[in-house]
């Protein structure tokens, strides 16, 4: 089985905001996606499964990412956006702005993990579950 650029792109539309991340992970799980990251200065999803990969720009826009980390400010971003408080471009600029380059969605592992530009882990986060 191959990663399908349509089901990935209708699940990515399909999120209203930051706050429906966990039934987005639930779609991933459903049509095959075991990890996803996140390149925050491309602008890029890079999707995996078993045996390939993907990389769709989708709703990603290239964000200036900053040399110096701040553990605190993305902790704070990502607590904000389990309650749905902005967008998916806003999520990634509030990133970018705390020295996160990319993060690394493991749906196996079930957890989010953000590293900084000399990939340092900031930080990692339990991916929530739908209720």
């Amino acid at each position: 089985m191959s990663l399908d650029k349509q089901e990935i792109e209708k699940a990515v539309y399909a999120e209203k905001n930051t706050g429906e991340f966990a039934q987005l992970m639930q779609e991933f799980k459903k049509i095959g996606v075991k990890r996803y990251d996140y390149l925050v200065a491309e602008g890029i999803h890079r999707y995996f499964d078993d045996e390939s990969s993907i990389d769709l720009p989708l709703n990603g826009k290239s964000k200036q990412v900053a040399e110096q980390s701040d553990h605190e400010a993305i902790k704070e971003a990502v607590k904000k956006a389990r309650f749905g408080a902005f967008d998916f471009e806003t999520f990634c600029e509030l990133a970018g702005k705390a020295g996160v380059s990319l993060w690394t969605s493991d749906l196996v592992l079930n957890q989010v993990t953000y590293y900084d530009i000399n990939h340092q882990m900031l930080l990692i986060e339990p991916i929530p579950t739908v209720l």
